[in-house]
């Protein structure tokens, strides 16, 4: 199921972004319900605005995607980070929302191959999916649950759990 989410996710984005557009823009519905809506979202399950529905995201990622990986990941990262309010909120909610990215220790054959694939492992040290002594990447604040580590897994070790 989730190889099928991530496989659709810009799809997926690009109809969220597109709705949510039009709900500002053309219904005129206020940026404070936008947030109250984010706020109620990233609750159960963190930061997905910013990879899953919002259109300044999508645009983000059309404009790094002719950059070198690494770039593109670095560039996506920062943005992430910094984002809007929206990826505030959602960030901060990530280390107490309902849904979490957790490795499966004993299935785990400590390969990488996940960290190579998320953007906050690759860029900060400070986190890995496998090593014991690094943090949660999931937890992160600018983790926006691309689930591309969950993809990328072999052993399906790293799983989205309530």
């Amino acid at each position: 199921m989730i190889s099928n989410l991530t496989k659709h996710r810009k799809s997926i984005q690009l109809v969220f972004g597109l709705a949510t557009y039009l709900a500002i823009f053309v219904l005129q519905v206020s940026l404070w319900v936008v947030l109250g809506v984010a706020v109620v979202l990233g609750a159960v399950f963190g930061k997905t605005f910013c990879k899953w529905m919002c259109p300044m995201g999508f645009i983000m990622e059309k404009m790094t995607s002719k950059l070198s990986e690494d770039d593109s990941k670095r560039q996506m990262y920062n943005y992430y980070k910094l984002g809007c309010p929206v990826s505030w909120v959602q960030g901060l909610l990530n280390k107490v929302s309902l849904y979490k990215l957790k490795t499966q220790q004993e299935t785990c054959t400590s390969c990488g191959i996940c960290d190579k694939a998320c953007y906050v492992t690759s860029l900060n040290s400070e986190f890995s999916f496998f090593k014991k002594d690094k943090k949660a990447p999931g937890a992160a604040f600018n983790c926006s649950k691309c689930l591309k580590c969950v993809e990328a897994c072999p052993t399906k070790s790293i799983q989205v759990r309530v």
